[in-house]
């Protein structure tokens, strides 16, 4: 289905094509295409050698690469007093997977594993508005973190926490329009003399194909709705960069824990922050150290990460004939949230209801004994009255009518229905002590057995009606 607005950005972003091939370019002192009016083409390389030694699913070596195709333009006289430059790139990615074939792990430790294939990276348009104004308006196929929650020192660590934060990566039906899924989005941007930036997004709120491996699959409709992302960073001599983010989705979605509740309708809520400080943390001789933190939460209705922190040092400048050289240490933490938690007690099975109740039950009765562990419900009140602090599973909804006190008030509960069946025993020698003999062992309906105790004898019969229904049996005892 093709929205208004997903016909403008497709419009958009081919404007600043169809301009591109028109125009001549001209030779400055600068990168042509980024920097100063022209067109370029680039291509580039990148491949990662691991091996995991031991643990994890398996010990093996990993080799994953991504080729990169790109065209960039740009031209300062189309417009008056506006600059219009325009981006295309696709990328190749291929090879085996580190954490998917042999660690396992949540974050990832390679930021260019992806699933095999050709894939359209970006293709957009950009208008900046007067020659010496620091607004901007980008729209099209764009990777929102290619300008939103940006690294600056921890852009030198590959694993893919380092390059956007674990609890914003997870987010959305299939995660955010970032590589190497990209989606529909427009962008505006703007600066200002004093070192502040501002910035704010809206981006396709669920990027990507159905089976997540097309070239390109470009869908925007009402019910996937739209990612907004906003974002304030400084930057001075003495600052690399802070900053402090936003985003909210428009959609609703399941809760990650719908399988353990009564009510678990999809709800929107699905929203979040991060913030980062970047700053230089000194120098000995030639050699620059930095320091960068980054935090983050995200809503754990929604998400299994719902507090992230990476934490990061660098060194740089030892040798002057290499200054781009650099050597750090980098620490991704990443807090799994307590619906989440709660949802893993199904051991196995998905944590969304996504599942039919009979399968969810059938894996529950194999595999786990959690669906028993839930706290008691002594009471109508907070927590069922089993704690005042936080319970480790949820307490479930129907504590309001289901609990301890209810079933002392209730003659025919089940509570007064065993406080019978005790006493029976305490006053019937035959129930208690008597030789159990099964009469009928292959009749689908009966269930037929007798109590002996010396010259005592008594028989009890209790019939099952065939598929619910009430229909008379006859049957002759022993």
């Amino acid at each position: 289905m093709r929205t208004p607005a997903h016909k403008f950005l497709i419009r958009l972003a081919c404007a600043g094509w169809l301009g591109s091939v028109a125009l001549p370019s001209s030779a400055q002192d600068c990168e042509v295409g980024v920097d100063c009016p022209g067109f370029a083409l680039g291509a580039a390389y990148s491949g990662d050698l691991r091996r995991n030694t031991t643990g994890g699913l398996a010990t093996g070596n990993a080799y994953s690469q991504m080729l990169t195709l790109s065209a960039d333009w740009r031209n300062e006289t189309l417009f008056s007093e506006s600059t219009l430059s325009a981006n295309a790139s696709v990328m190749y990615m291929g090879g085996d997977g580190i954490s998917a074939e042999y660690v396992g792990d949540l974050q990832g430790l390679n930021n260019i594993e992806a699933d095999s294939g050709w894939r359209l990276y970006q293709v957009w348009t950009e208008f900046a508005f007067g020659n010496r104004s620091h607004t901007t308006v980008r729209a099209g196929v764009l990777d929102l973190n290619a300008e939103f929650d940006a690294p600056e020192t921890l852009g030198l660590f590959v694993a893919a926490p380092h390059g956007i934060g674990t609890e914003f990566s997870q987010t959305g039906s299939a995660g955010p329009s970032i590589w190497p899924i990209t989606g529909l989005g427009i962008r505006a941007a703007g600066a200002w003399d004093n070192g502040f930036e501002w910035r704010f997004g809206v981006y396709d709120g669920a990027p990507g194909g159905p089976e997540g491996d097309d070239f390109s699959h470009i869908h925007v409709s009402s019910e996937e709705g739209a990612l907004t992302v906003g974002e304030l960073a400084y930057s001075s001599d003495r600052v690399n960069k802070i900053s402090f983010g936003a985003w909210s989705y428009s959609a609703e979605f399941e809760r990650i824990d719908a399988a353990l509740l009564t009510d678990a309708a999809p709800q929107t809520g699905n929203r979040g922050f991060y913030a980062l400080l970047d700053v230089p943390l000194g120098s000995v001789g030639a050699a620059q150290f930095d320091g960068a933190l980054r935090v983050g939460a995200a809503n754990a209705d929604f998400n299994p990460v719902d507090r992230y922190t990476g934490l990061a040092f660098t060194a740089s400048g030892f040798w002057a004939e290499r200054p781009d050289d650099a050597l750090g240490i980098a620490i991704a933490y990443a807090r799994l949230g307590d619906p989440y938690r709660a949802a893993q007690a199904f051991d196995g099975l998905a944590t969304t209801s996504g599942l039919a109740a009979d399968d969810v039950l059938a894996g529950l009765a194999g595999k786990s004994r959690d669906n028993a562990r839930t706290p008691v419900q002594w009471d109508a009140g907070p927590n069922a009255g089993f704690t005042t602090g936080g319970p480790w599973l949820p307490v479930n909804g129907n504590h309001v009518t289901i609990n301890a006190v209810a079933a002392r008030d209730d003659a025919d509960s089940v509570f007064h229905h065993y406080r019978r069946l005790i006493a029976l025993r305490h006053e019937l020698e035959i129930v208690r002590e008597g030789r159990f003999d099964l009469l009928l062992p292959d009749h689908e309906q009966v269930f037929a057995y007798t109590r002996t105790l010396a010259d005592q004898a008594d028989r009890y019969a209790e019939v099952k009606p065939p598929n619910g229904r009430c229909e008379k049996t006859s049957f002759s005892a022993p």
